[in-house]
């Protein structure tokens, strides 16, 4: 263990939020507190973070910047141990280009003036005798921070050794629910970092260090559509150990051996992650042959034809050799974990589907022929373009009654049903769905006979499609089935169903 982690007497940790501010103008952002003071509970947690309580200072709305300033700058000059700084709430780029910290007070007007600008935090840090001095920045544009810290003046400097800065964004807003989703849920970049932490990283130390968080986080972000993390890291700041691995910790009290020691067992990496297995030594494979295979057997899990048939031992041999290229345990075991926890939405989406019956469009993008004129003319008919990805679709054509479309992308439910209805997933709960029947008589004589039509009118919006189905009920079925799913699947993961999985843009929040 790091000797940084067994002195906390010497180590401080600052959490700064800004939420409500006083300027009009500046948008409030109650997830700002939800962060703030998640971030405080896994720091304390003595099975996460393991800071005694008296070391962490939780502020929510500093009242302006000066006294936000004379905190960073007094605990800055004490700590000689590890210094971490949070700041969580509004970011905003000056004249001069510097990267400003809101607080309370702050006149966007008057940025320079009435926020904390980064460069006052850069001098406290480079005149701070920590050891380790670690700045975690969920705001707009926090990659300016990254800049600062690797100009040369910096760079160059003794005190800025042992310095790791991550942010949410690069040069880019940082993303947060919609104001009506905030009450009870962080930020998107926090959410997803303390998320991962909780759940921990099989295959991984008993501590997770700053460098490893960061591989998966970036991983997790883009999954989830969000904006990409950036980082700045001198000499040994990236191997801190940050905070426990749940995963460990949780699997030795399972096995008796209440130790931090490292399990000797192998394990696969977690599915949130680009997969590690540790490769089989030997000759008479081909290794673009295996990792061919691997992802293929991956993809079992989000196949319908093939994904209720999959059964363990997923990874056999490739090329008619019995070489395996990777520890095949491994590659059981995580496909086993990502059947059970999907990795992303998308994957988690496809399982929703074809557990449904929805045809799904192939993950690769390869398409030929038939199958590939499908696919165009669905994308071309609901508006599909750019990054957006179809993920599957149920098509009625024009002996239905209804004809039309039911399209899922990666960001929303697409119907075509005369006019395209768009719902976005982080807005799912907010569809409406009512089912009427009817009887209706036809023929005459000796032919006669009755059809029941149900109708099925989908609102979202301000606006409403109807459904109009006998004998069978394509459309109907899939959105049946579906929606429901789906609700399920945002009470499970919350984080996957913020306004970033969604192409309408007025729905992201800027901060």
């Amino acid at each position: 263990m790091s000797e940084h982690r067994t002195d906390r007497d010497r180590s401080h940790a600052l959490l700064l939020g800004a939420s409500a501010f006083r300027h009009p103008k500046i948008l409030q952002v109650p997830a700002a507190a939800n962060s703030l003071r998640a971030m405080a509970h896994m720091l304390t947690d003595p099975l996460l973070g393991g800071w005694p309580s008296a070391q962490v200072t939780s502020v929510l709305d500093p009242p302006n910047a000066v006294e936000a300033i004379r905190r960073i700058r007094r605990l800055a000059e004490r700590t000689t141990g590890t210094l971490l700084l949070y700041y969580v709430g509004h970011g905003h780029i000056s004249s001069s280009g510097e990267l400003i910290l809101t607080v309370h007070d702050t006149d966007p007007e008057d940025a320079d003036l009435t926020g904390i600008e980064y460069s006052r935090v850069k001098s406290a840090l480079l005149g701070s005798p920590a050891a380790v001095k670690i700045v975690i920045l969920d705001c707009c544009y926090s990659g300016r921070a990254i800049e600062a810290l690797g100009s040369d003046t910096v760079s160059n400097a003794v005190a800025a050794r042992g310095v790791y800065t991550l942010t949410a964004a690069d040069l880019e807003v940082a993303h947060v629910p919609p104001l009506a989703e905030q009450s009870a849920v962080p930020t998107s970049f926090t959410g997803q970092l303390l998320e991962l932490v909780r759940t921990g990283l099989p295959g991984e130390s008993p501590w997770l260090t700053l460098d490893t968080i960061y591989s998966h986080l970036a991983a997790r972000l883009r999954h989830a559509g969000l904006p990409a993390p950036n980082r700045w890291t001198t000499d040994s700041a990236a191997h801190f150990p940050f905070v426990r691995n749940t995963d460990r910790t949780s699997a030795a009290r399972r096995s008796g051996n209440t130790s931090a020691e490292p399990l000797r067992t192998a394990s696969p990496t977690t599915p949130s992650g680009r997969p590690h297995f540790a490769p089989v030594k030997g000759a008479g494979y081909d290794i673009e042959e295996v990792d061919a295979h691997r992802l293929d057997v991956i993809a079992l899990v989000a196949d319908p034809r093939r994904r209720t048939r999959a059964r363990a031992p997923y990874f056999r041999k490739v090329s008619s050799k019995n070489h395996y290229g990777y520890d095949k345990a491994q590659v059981d075991a995580h496909i086993e974990q990502h059947r059970c926890e999907p990795a992303s939405f998308v994957d988690a989406l496809r399982m929703l589907l074809a557990d449904a019956g929805v045809p799904l469009v192939a993950e690769d993008g390869a398409h030929t022929g038939k199958a590939a004129r499908e696919v165009d003319k669905v994308k071309s008919k609901c508006a599909i373009y750019g990054r957006e990805q179809l993920i599957g679709f149920v098509r009625v054509g024009w002996y239905g009654r209804t004809p039309g479309m039911i399209a899922f992308t990666d960001t929303r439910i697409i119907m075509r049903i005369n006019f395209i209805l768009m719902i976005p997933y982080s807005h799912v709960k907010q569809a409406r769905l009512s089912t009427t029947s009817a009887w209706e008589s036809w023929g005459a004589g000796d032919a006669v006979g009755a059809n029941q039509v149900f109708t099925m009118t989908v609102g979202f919006g301000g606006r409403e499609v109807k459904i109009e189905e006998c004998n069978q009920y394509p459309l109907q079925n899939t959105l049946s089935a579906t929606l429901p799913a789906l609700s399920d699947l945002r009470r499970n993961h919350p984080e996957w169903f913020v306004s970033g999985l969604t192409a309408d843009h007025t729905d992201r929040g800027e901060g």
